[in-house]
């Protein structure tokens, strides 16, 4: 069993500044939307970056693995919040994952183990609304 600690300490107005693990702090605050400053993490960015983060870390994983060489990793989500009856919640997370793998041969493959990746991701599962992911893989050479 793993463990993972969080530690926030109130600043001024609508922010403040979040540890974890020894790493340095981060600013973080209400979302300008609600009143709160434009130059620090909101929880809603936080949460959105978690899943994006950990789609990244497991399909590394996997990719290593499958032993799929690969020259980039990129990824961007976007998450939705709306009104529902238990008040305001996230209601979809939308993630775009583009790899590109070394040789031709492996992009199918790499496919197949971004796609597991999707499937293996905690914070995914954890979430109560749904993730969509889609997955561009393509080729280029080396120079």
């Amino acid at each position: 069993m793993w463990k993972y600690e969080a530690t926030v300490t109130w600043k001024s107005a609508k922010e403040g500044e979040l540890h974890a693990g020894g790493n340095p702090g981060i600013g973080v605050g209400t979302p300008p939307e609600f009143g709160g400053p434009h130059d620090k993490w909101s929880p809603e960015q936080l949460l959105t970056g978690a899943v994006t983060t950990c789609l990244m870390t497991t399909a590394l994983y996997m990719l290593e693995k499958a032993r799929v060489e690969f020259g980039s990793y990129t990824s961007s989500a976007t998450g939705t919040m709306d009104k529902t009856r238990e008040g305001l919640a996230f209601t979809d997370v939308h993630v775009k994952i583009d790899v590109i793998v070394a040789r031709q041969e492996d992009v199918e493959k790499a496919r197949e183990f971004v796609l597991r990746a999707e499937k293996g991701c905690l914070i995914s599962r954890a979430l109560r609304c749904p993730v969509r992911v889609d997955i561009h893989v393509s080729h280029q050479t080396r120079e």
